[in-house]
């Protein structure tokens, strides 16, 4: 049997926490430093670094980020909360999936089997 990965786990606090380990590894700032609410533009990143942090952070969520969102979420609080839904979404879109590939057995065939 497969066994499926959630993205349960991935709230915007686990998610802010991440981008600020990561980004503290990339630049050397302290994480105390290190404030969710400021742009990630004031960090220092170069292209390079940015680029690595994205890729990690699309391993660690299993979906692609798209390039847009560090426009139209340029901080590590906006940008957290926006992935954390987007893997809410992408959970939710799985068990529904899953749900349809695998209907609950009706009462009406149980009993079929169990008087067979």
């Amino acid at each position: 049997m497969t066994q499926i990965q959630t993205t349960s786990s991935f709230t915007t606090e686990s998610i802010q926490a991440w981008f600020i380990a990561q980004i503290a590894e990339q630049t050397s700032i302290d994480p105390e430093d290190i404030d969710v609410n400021d742009r990630f533009d004031n960090f220092g990143l170069n292209s390079a670094r940015a680029m690595l942090i994205a890729s990690r952070a699309e391993k660690m969520l299993g979906f692609q980020l798209s390039p847009s969102w560090l426009w139209h979420y340029p901080t590590i609080a906006g940008l957290s909360q926006r992935l954390a839904e987007e893997a809410q979404q992408l959970e939710a879109d799985l068990l529904q999936t899953l749900d349809h590939r695998n209907p609950s057995p009706s009462p009406q065939r149980n009993r079929n089997q169990i008087n067979s």
